[in-house]
């Protein structure tokens, strides 16, 4: 079994944003599918996964879509890992999704 790392997360969401592309060919649908395949990652939905990125990978952006969405609520410690780890997988997608946008216009 091998543990996430920060490389096999950005490949993991590279994966992700290459499947919405192609079955996409707006940004903003695409863009919009990203939160769907987020909230439905295995890392997102079993507490020990989410702890494993949380302590494995660089979470920065999931902490601050934490301190931005629910900054004074109230979360369990497996809410808070879920959330984080739902928020950086997110952010990574949608980067990847409009990287892939940006080369495919380039080649254009």
């Amino acid at each position: 079994m091998t543990r996430i790392s920060d490389y096999k997360l950005d490949q993991y969401c590279r994966a992700i944003a290459e499947e919405i592309c192609n079955n996409t060919a707006d940004i903003d649908e695409a863009t919009e599918q990203a939160w769907e395949y987020a909230d439905g990652s295995e890392y997102t939905i079993y507490y020990h996964k989410a702890h494993e990125l949380c302590q494995n990978c660089n979470v920065d952006q999931g902490e601050d879509f934490v301190a931005d969405c629910w900054g004074d609520t109230p979360m369990t410690y497996d809410e808070i890992a879920c959330r984080i780890a739902y928020g950086e997988i997110q952010v990574r997608i949608v980067n990847a999704i409009c990287e892939i946008f940006e080369n495919k216009e380039d080649a254009a």
